[in-house]
């Protein structure tokens, strides 16, 4: 890799309907500030469940960090599994109101991103690839602790958590901050759009957490690895 790190912004959403805590920003508030060669930006603030406070954030994120990467987090509390996300649709947020009741009906899809624009955009990462090597990425910490602890491999207390590829990201406040970054991310990057969204389960507690925690720097370190 070069010596120059790669730049890693990170986003979480705040609290929705009945969920006062949500796991997504939870885990962001606990990454560390970098890795090998990688400075993760960990957004301090929980992303609002609100169209147009994100229509506005994350242009604005993506402008002032100029990040290599950018993944968003949020919860999918119907899942029991974390999931990478292919793409982001543009239309279907008229159907779903936001936290303030608002939508985005198909007149607004046509002022805010153009008559020509693309129905589904998807993130330049080959996110089966990348799930593959995410795996391997958790399988070897999970070894890792098992034999720090002295406990055998089998040990179910270590089995890696349950991570998949998805192409199901949704017509709600997930998939909206997804297609906005696709499109702020293309503009200053030669079309390139290297962003991921990343759906993880309901988690509690500091453990479900910590594991949380470490589920995303796999996922990090298997993005930074692709890019190579």
């Amino acid at each position: 890799m070069s010596h120059i790190p790669v730049r890693v912004l990170v986003t979480g959403f705040g609290a929705f309907k009945e969920i006062t805590v949500n796991p997504s920003f939870e885990i962001v508030k606990r990454l560390p500030p970098s890795l090998a060669d990688v400075e993760i930006i960990a957004h301090p603030e929980p992303t609002d469940a609100v169209y147009h406070k994100l229509l506005e954030v994350s242009p604005r994120l993506i402008q002032q960090h100029n990040p290599t990467i950018v993944l968003h987090i949020g919860l999918a509390v119907e899942r029991d599994y974390f999931a990478g996300e292919q793409s982001a649709p543009r239309d279907g947020y008229h159907e779903y109101p936001d936290m303030e009741r608002k939508v985005i009906s198909k007149l607004d899809v046509k002022k805010i991103w153009g008559k020509k624009s693309a129905e589904n955009i998807s993130s330049s990462f080959d996110l089966e690839s990348v799930v593959e090597v995410w795996k391997q990425n958790l399988t070897s910490r999970s070894d890792n602790k098992a034999r720090g602890k002295r406990e055998p491999k089998s040990s179910q207390q270590h089995q890696p958590p349950d991570v998949r590829f998805s192409d199901d990201v949704g017509t709600w406040v997930c998939g909206l901050v997804y297609y906005s970054s696709l499109v702020e991310f293309s503009k200053g990057s030669g079309g390139q759009r290297n962003v991921v969204f990343l759906h993880v389960p309901p988690l509690a507690g500091d453990s479900e957490l910590e594991m949380g925690k470490e589920v995303v720097l796999c996922l990090i370190m298997a993005l930074v690895e692709s890019l190579q």
